[in-house]
């Protein structure tokens, strides 16, 4: 049995174990510690998509726990009760331990059956992590649950140092990024490069491709502004581009920060200049209830049969016109097969509440520049990233001092080929990240940066000049919002009978076409489509940016809801049981 932290880890790991072992891999459980949960209490993922609950969650890893410690039950009725819910399983792997909270700490004990006297009835644990990727404390999570593993369970910690994604220098530079931080348990044990790549050239293939940095990680100043940020990072990747040799891939690239606010204009300036890109951290609208999503689901459960295949299902979706969100049905489909088998038939039932589960941590593939935060891009990697600066001194009461150093840790190890740091320039208004004062470094990095002079120092990093990239106006100060659910009136259309000419209007409706912003006379934030039709409106508590007016309209989603998923207190008003909601992006620019 292998756990991992999310879906999105659940499917690498079964697809690298296919790789390695092939066919053997179908030996292997790959489940969420969430997944496990819910199989061992019986609970139905899909019964609880309608209205998500962090709550039941954790509910059910407890209720999970105390059935593997056969709770209220006899000594030999407990015993039969985890023979049997643990039967064929005997190792358990478990990875990103040290992101793990006390409800999954106490599951996985269970599992493992760290309290039982009897040796021959515990499994063995095997756990995999690493204390300076401990960035989640805010949610929970707790380092020390990794830190006293050896106590926990005996065995001695075994040092897993060798780096297969990164160039040296890009290992070297954040080991030494890393290394001021406290209480770490690999403190005597730096991050190496894999023994096959010991002979490489520090800089890998850019040493020789680009002749400004040749491989070395770069230090980029900026004014202190994200819109001149947001330029100069987008400069240097468009330089790369430049000194590529094959066919520049703008999704094999990435744009990090600490914060979404600091990605907005840099996603204005790849509307702008025609650059592919995605942003990360945009969170589905509503997975389960998406149109496309409810579609699927509806035909599964009218199905005569209650097997369904690979092949039956891609048919499905290849009937669909192409959108973002059948897009994301082929994406759901290929890891499907990955866990599988291509060509295997599995219980409608059984599809039904993996795709439930797979819906609650998407991860879409990339399909242009990646735009995420620090927190968002763990697990990913790219060959090209660029760190933004602002915001890194940021934490929460939960997290340690140390907190904001291993998140910046972590933006930088998601690099394979090419990393390039900007800083902003000296604060003047305090909100630089504050690590540590550095008076001996460069004027313009501020009182800001994880990076010391003595890191500057050896050669890894090249310190650019401060540059001013050419003015792009006022459109890279464009704000782009999507309203959350708790910020669009999800009763408007519900008010309308159902022969109503709203609902033939939202049917008509994909992502991508035209809407319109428009407030009414009751200062009321209302949807229309290409011809005039009212098809939604926005809650009171959406506030737009302040001296901004909105642009243009899209519609990027359309989620089912009904009488049954509204508050009971709405309930009376309204005249049909079932309806769609449009979820838009609204685009907007400073006032004139």
């Amino acid at each position: 049995l292998a756990l991992a932290y999310n879906r999105h880890a659940a499917v690498e790991i079964r697809r690298r174990l296919r790789d390695l072992i092939g066919d053997d891999a179908r030996g292997v459980t790959v489940l969420t510690c969430h997944g496990l949960a819910m199989r061992l209490a019986g609970a139905s993922f899909s019964e609880h998509a309608e209205r998500p609950n962090g709550e039941m969650f954790q509910e059910v890893m407890r209720e999970a726990t105390a059935l593997l410690r056969g709770e209220g039950l006899p000594s030999e009725e407990a015993d039969e009760q985890r023979e049997r819910l643990l039967a064929g399983f005997r190792w358990i792997l478990v990875d990103e331990y040290q992101d793990i909270d006390a409800d999954q700490y106490e599951l996985i004990s269970a599992l493992a059956g760290r309290t039982l006297e009897e040796e021959d009835r515990k499994l063995t644990l095997f756990a995999v992590g690493d204390d300076d990727q401990n960035i989640y404390a805010f949610n929970g999570t707790s380092v020390e649950f990794i830190r006293r593993f050896e106590a926990d369970y005996g065995p001695k910690p075994a040092f897993l140092l060798e780096n297969y994604r990164s160039t040296d220098h890009i290992v070297r530079a954040a080991n030494a990024v890393i290394e001021p931080a406290r209480h770490r348990m690999k403190g005597e044990h730096p991050i190496r490069i894999d023994r096959r790549r010991a002979k490489d050239v520090p800089g890998g293939v850019w040493a020789e491709r680009d002749p400004v940095a040749h491989g070395r990680v770069q230090i980029l100043p900026a004014r202190r502004d994200p819109i001149t940020q947001a330029q100069v990072a987008m400069t240097e990747l468009e330089r790369l581009a430049t000194r590529a040799t094959d066919d520049w891939d703008w999704s094999r690239c990435a744009v990090i920060a600490r914060e979404w606010k600091y990605l907005e204009p840099v996603r204005a300036f790849c509307e702008i200049n025609a650059i592919p890109v995605q942003m990360g951290d945009e969170e589905i609208p509503r997975f389960w209830h998406l149109r496309e999503i409810r579609e699927m689901v509806e035909w599964l459960r009218r199905a005569e049969t209650p097997l369904v295949s690979g092949a039956d299902l891609r048919a499905w979706v290849d009937t669909h016109p192409p959108g973002p969100w059948i897009d994301l049905l082929r994406e759901a489909l290929d890891e499907h097969a990955i866990e599988t088998g291509e060509g295997a038939e599995v219980p409608v039932d059984h599809f039904v509440e993996w795709l439930a589960e797979w819906g609650r941590d998407v991860r879409r593939r990339p399909r242009g520049l990646m735009l995420l935060t620090a927190h968002r891009a763990k697990g990913l990697e790219f060959d090209h990233v660029a760190v933004l600066d602002g915001g890194w001194e940021r934490r929460s009461r939960e997290e340690d001092a140390d907190a904001p150093r291993r998140l910046y840790y972590v933006a930088m190890t998601r690099a394979r080929q090419t990393l390039s740091l900007v800083r902003f320039g000296r604060a003047q208004d305090g909100t630089g990240a504050s690590f540590v004062r550095e008076p001996e470094a460069p004027a313009y990095a501020g009182r800001a940066h994880p990076l010391s002079q003595a890191v500057l120092d050896g050669g890894r990093f090249l310190i650019r000049p401060p540059t001013v990239p050419p003015s792009e106006g006022g459109e890279l100060a464009r704000v782009y919002r999507r309203p959350g659910l708790d910020e669009i009136n999800l009763g408007f259309v519900g008010r309308h009978r159902p022969r109503d000419p709203v609902h033939r209007a939202i049917t008509a409706l994909s992502p991508g076409n035209s809407l319109e912003l428009r407030e009414d006379r009751q200062g009321r934030q209302n949807l229309l489509d290409g011809s005039g039709t009212g098809v939604g409106r926005l809650a009171r508590n959406f506030e737009p940016p302040a001296r901004m007016r909105c642009t243009s309209a899209t519609v990027v989603a359309v989620v089912a809801w009904s009488r049954e998923a509204s508050e009971p207190r709405y309930r009376d008003d309204l005249k049909c049981d079932t309806w769609e909601v449009v979820i838009p992006e609204l685009v907007f620019e400073p006032a004139d």
